[in-house]
């Protein structure tokens, strides 16, 4: 791809993730590596929803800038901390889509269990929280991106793509974000206790009655072969496992090892799948309404 091809991608992309609501304000930012190495990013607090070819900034393989006339995004240094660790891609995108955001706040991955999740979006990381624009938030990206993770969930931040292509770096954030709010309307039905009927009678439901006082499977097998080599994974499941098997659990340490554990994202899905079931979190309400 030459410059002026680039750019004039660049500019559709981000009109695409403008329209579809995965950027808003002037957030989110692209990048395509050139043939000679040199990278044509977007600017910075300008939106992506109006940019022109003549708007985008080009840079050295470092990051040095080579318009004087116009500066590039503030988190330059994730794009070129990617490209170094990964020289088969070329491109970069990173969104603030809502619904991946919202699940990075509680500090775990969304469960990655759809069709489109697993045949479609392939591995996906999950890193802690740095500040914007600084370079050990790149450095984080990179160790993933190194990986070869071509999505990543930034905490409390947003979602970063790499690709051969702006198309595929562009359907991967779609589809990360449609997982996200396939999660999110799960999480909502689970915890509601009730799923919608699957008979055609109009306002009909089918109830979903926890039962109280029963202590559910842990599927601690199941989990320890998600943490795999992960011995900080392996620990945290042994402190929920100590205090959910205990004769007297308490509610609140067991929601602080629960978080624990989700903390880590090879364990993530599979334990989130299993403690936002009704049933256990009935259990857990239970405890601590009663003290038992």
């Amino acid at each position: 791809m030459d410059e002026d091809a680039a750019r004039a991608a660049i500019v559709a992309y981000g009109r695409r993730l403008y329209e579809r609501g995965l950027v808003a304000g002037s957030s989110g930012n692209l990048s395509v590596r050139l043939d000679d190495g040199t990278l044509v990013v977007t600017p910075t607090t300008r939106s992506l929803g109006s940019l022109e070819p003549e708007d985008l900034v080009r840079c050295g393989a470092d990051g040095t800038s080579l318009d004087a006339t116009r500066r590039p995004t503030s988190e330059l240094p994730l794009h070129v901390a990617a490209y170094r660790a990964r020289p088969d891609v070329r491109c970069v995108i990173h969104t603030h889509p809502t619904y991946c955001v919202g699940w990075s706040k509680t500090g775990a991955l969304f469960p990655l269990d759809t069709v489109g999740a697993i045949e479609s979006l392939g591995p996906i990381a999950f890193t802690r929280y740095a500040r914007s624009g600084t370079q050990e938030l790149a450095d984080r990206c990179a160790d993933a991106f190194a990986a070869d993770v071509d999505t990543i969930v930034m905490e409390r931040h947003g979602l970063s793509c790499v690709a051969a292509d702006l198309e595929t770096a562009f359907l991967r954030t779609d589809l990360a974000e449609q997982t996200a709010h396939i999660e999110f309307a799960a999480f909502v039905l689970r915890t509601s206790n009730r799923i919608p009927s699957m008979t055609n009678e109009p306002n009909a439901s089918n109830a979903l009655p926890p039962a109280p006082g029963a202590r559910p499977d842990l599927p601690l097998g199941d989990l320890r072969s998600a943490a795999g080599d992960e011995p900080e994974a392996h620990a945290a499941l042994d402190r929920f496992h100590t205090e959910f098997s205990s004769a007297s659990p308490d509610a609140a340490r067991l929601g602080e090892h629960a978080e624990g554990v989700r903390g880590f994202a090879s364990v993530a899905g599979p334990f989130e799948r299993w403690w936002l079931d009704p049933r256990v979190q009935a259990f857990v309400a239970e405890l601590g309404a009663t003290g038992i």
